[in-house]
């Protein structure tokens, strides 16, 4: 999510009005959003499985809407019904005994020559080869790697704390980025694909994902969540949060918009709000299968 940028300032450096109601739109949108994710991981897997699902193809949709404005034609539909599959096999994975990942690589590798095939002799279009890029990027970089925080459900018996632990720390550190950026940012990270974005707002964002981190080795009280743990989670976030944020800033930079869509008000779409979680999410789940649970 983009440091700055969204509103501008009056003559003689004051905030001007519509920067104040874009902030106070931003802030109760994120309580909003915080709320329904805390709500569905208390009710329970299947409530959080299909808040994922329908996350995977709100995202989807906006991301391949948003190339059929420019001229493009994705394979929409066939590569949203892939997307959503992800989260659907991730929850029956995760309920049982075995740590197998073989059907969600294979339906993976299915919805390559189905898209393929798709944007060969489906509707005409002037970029095929851009047609099935995009497609498939929508459907790894949304669907696969979204379905990693349904994986992580079977870690703990308390299931919710480590998808929760996760997305604390990335969220933590995007509002964090967001406001010390707005406040201070003056060196620019990668003013080719996202201006809006600083140097001064990703160490802040990456000092508050620390402090999050700490907290919840506090608060959440779990065997697996040594402090060392809740450490290298924070140093993960601060790694591949800001790289899944900038993928989504080179798409928009590519297509010239600002946002995805409007539907979060002060945040833009779906896609803008929850681009820190894609690479995230996946990088989380390997990191615990493999070096903390061991599985």
């Amino acid at each position: 999510m983009s440091e700055g940028g969204r509103g501008e300032r009056a003559a003689g450096g004051k905030p001007s009005r519509g920067r104040f109601a874009d902030l106070s739109a931003r802030v109760v949108s994120a309580v909003v959003l915080v709320l329904v994710v805390v709500l569905l991981l208390w009710w329970g897997e299947v409530p959080f499985t299909v808040g994922i699902t329908l996350l995977v193809a709100g995202g989807l949709w906006e991301l391949y809407s948003t190339f059929r404005r420019r001229g493009y034609r994705p394979a929409s539909w066939l590569s949203l019904a892939a997307g959503c599959s992800f989260p659907v096999l991730a929850y029956f994975l995760q309920r049982g005994d075995n740590t197998d990942l073989t059907p969600m690589l294979a339906a993976l590798a299915l919805s390559v020559p189905l898209i393929l095939a798709w944007c060969l002799f489906g509707p005409h279009s002037s970029s095929p080869t851009t047609d099935v890029a995009v497609s498939l990027f929508g459907v790894v970089l949304v669907g696969l790697c979204l379905s990693h925080f349904v994986l992580m459900l079977r870690f703990d018996d308390v299931s919710w704390t480590a998808p929760f632990a996760v997305i604390v720390m990335v969220w933590v550190y995007d509002a964090v980025a967001y406001f010390a950026g707005s406040a201070f940012g003056k060196h620019k990270l990668a003013p080719r694909i996202s201006p809006g974005k600083s140097w001064e707002g990703t160490l802040a964002g990456s000092a508050g994902s620390f402090v999050a981190a700490y907290v919840l080795y506090l608060t959440l009280n779990r065997e697996w969540l040594t402090l060392g743990v809740s450490m290298q989670l924070a140093a993960l976030v601060c790694v591949f949060g800001p790289l899944g944020d900038l993928s989504e800033s080179m798409v928009k930079r590519e297509l010239g918009i600002k946002d995805m869509s409007s539907l979060i008000p002060g945040h833009g779409g779906i896609m803008d709000r929850f681009d820190s979680m894609f690479l995230t999410a996946a990088a989380g789940y390997y990191f615990l299968r493999y070096l903390v649970f061991k599985v």
